[in-house]
């Protein structure tokens, strides 16, 4: 590592650094990545957090392939070479109450529907029929995501007319831009366990009271599209291995335990980064950051490098601004975890511990939201849980578990993070053992918050994409006017992470646009 100069330098070795990198790499430049953290994959790593469990590697991010499974990125960079290995799953999400009454969204859409059925035959009649109108908007989004966001309105009317042919299409689409989430989801569906499956889903996506939102109707979709939802072999962190194999392979670097200090100026553009040890990194096209805008924009660059009117547009970036963000623990379990009510009622024998389950109604979900925005915590929050050892058994010993449990928390609750804690883990787990069994064999566990999240993976306020999943903070003015498209308004620099289009989720498409954004600047 004696050599401090390069093309390129990326910042953050995350999938979408990662993916920056390989772009980089295999167009023949230069490249290292540099990292704060001593482990590869930031967010959407899989390790082993729980030091008495080293062979239980737990998934404190990221944990499925939806959007990414959709597009050719993996093809492209041919990360199977470097040993990526996808798990399908055959019943990616499903809904379970106290009852044990379980709702499996099957990647076989005649077998969803068998199971939605069950529930409501209305449901599942309307699910049929909105499937070729979500179908042609899912086109539209793979069509979008891989490329660079310099579509117009106008543009994006006529893609949206040729997709979208019938009036019956464009009248749905129309309605899911209108109305919020919540809203488009009581005027679909009539079950608890359609409505509630779907309230989940979608409250972890942004604000779900907000309107307009009603486009993350077609969230699920891609469970019954091309491959269907994947899950790498060997956690996430098996994907994060095949990028860095690829990354090496075009002679490139990655640094890991390297903080950037501060991302160097010269001549009014970004010459390179000084590390947290004094270390300086020189960069001959530019630097790539797939860190949030918000760090980017702010924390990184030297003082008065934007000004006022620029200083206040990234500090006005939206991260969780609703006060809504996401409560981790994950545990390693000596033993085996069952829902043993789920597993007595099903109709099938399918093992309901392959499948990531969700709790609550609608109407829970609602008094769920408006309760966690004031700052306060409920007593039967809705949980999400995955048996992610189910599906993939070489994260963990033979006839034990890992165990991920999320549920949605305040940004910042009322006292601070310190006084709750405790209380919001212990709530949580209280309320996901009325579904579970299996954690009295717990060999040991990590929580984390949203200000853990942002403390140790510099995401602000906890928020996993960076920058909020609005409507109107995507595309081009994703993450705001005037700071969509890579480039920013400091030359060299670009945005190469969630906090860019496309956004949040692995996509890996975020660090590959932004890369070959830089290259094209080249001349």
């Amino acid at each position: 590592m004696t050599n401090n100069t390069f093309d390129y330098i990326v910042v953050g070795a995350g999938h979408n650094g990662l993916s920056a990198a390989c772009t980089l790499g295999e167009s023949g430049r230069s490249v290292v990545v540099v990292d704060q953290l001593p482990f590869l994959g930031g967010l959407s790593a899989s390790r082993a957090w729980v030091p008495e469990a080293p062979n239980h590697l737990l998934s404190v991010g990221a944990m499925d392939d939806m959007l990414m499974a959709q597009t050719p990125l993996t093809e492209e960079l041919g990360l199977k070479k470097f040993g990526y290995q996808p798990i399908p799953l055959d019943a990616p999400y499903g809904w379970i109450n106290e009852d044990g009454d379980t709702l499996l969204l099957f990647r076989d859409f005649d077998r969803a529907l068998s199971d939605i059925r069950y529930f409501s035959p209305k449901d599942a009649k309307t699910y049929a029929e909105i499937r070729p109108t979500l179908d042609l908007i899912m086109d539209l989004v793979e069509k979008l995501v891989v490329r660079h966001p310099t579509l117009t309105k106008a543009d994006l009317a006529k893609l949206a007319v040729r997709l979208l042919p019938d009036r019956k299409s464009r009248a749905l689409l129309s309605k899911m831009l209108v109305l919020s989430v919540f809203e488009m989801i009581s005027e679909t569906f009539e079950s608890d366990a359609m409505r509630g499956l779907w309230a989940y889903w979608t409250s972890m996506l942004g604000p779900a009271d907000l309107e307009g939102t009603g486009v993350y109707l077609m969230g699920y979709h891609a469970t019954h599209r091309k491959q269907g939802v994947l899950r790498p072999q060997g956690g996430m962190t098996g994907l994060m291995n095949a990028f860095a194999g690829k990354i090496a392979a075009h002679g490139g670097e990655i640094r890991l335990g390297a903080g950037v200090q501060q991302i160097t100026v010269s001549g009014g553009r970004a010459a390179g980064v000084r590390l947290a040890d004094g270390t300086e990194l020189r960069a001959r096209h530019g630097v790539l950051a797939s860190c949030a805008p918000q760090v980017t924009l702010s924390t990184l660059l030297p003082e008065g490098t934007l000004d006022q009117r620029l200083t206040n547009k990234v500090a006005m970036i939206p991260a969780n601004g609703v006060n809504v963000a996401a409560f981790k623990i994950d545990f390693a379990i000596g033993g085996r975890i069952d829902y043993p009510k789920a597993a007595a009622k099903r109709r099938d024998g399918f093992d309901v511990r392959r499948t990531t389950l969700m709790t609550g109604t609608l109407e829970e979900h609602y008094s769920h939201l408006l309760t966690t925005k004031r700052g306060e915590i409920v007593e039967t929050p809705p949980v999400y849980m995955a048996v992610l050892s189910a599906s993939d058994p070489t994260i963990a010993p033979a006839g034990q578990d890992v165990l991920y449990l999320h549920s949605n928390v305040p940004a910042d609750p009322i006292g601070g993070w310190d006084a709750n804690k405790d209380l919001y883990t212990q709530t949580i787990v209280k309320s996901a053992e009325r579904f579970l069994s299996g954690l009295d064999a717990e060999i040991g566990r990590v929580v984390h918050t949203p200000k853990d999240f942002e403390d140790r993976f510099s995401t602000p306020k906890g928020c996993y994409f960076h920058v909020d999943m609005t409507p109107l903070r995507l595309g081009t003015n994703r993450p705001a006017r005037e700071l969509g498209g890579y480039a920013t308004p400091v030359p060299g620099l670009y945005l190469a992470g969630a906090g860019s289009h496309p956004g949040g989720t692995v996509n890996g498409w975020c660090g590959r646009l932004a890369a070959q954004t830089a290259i094209a600047d080249e001349s």
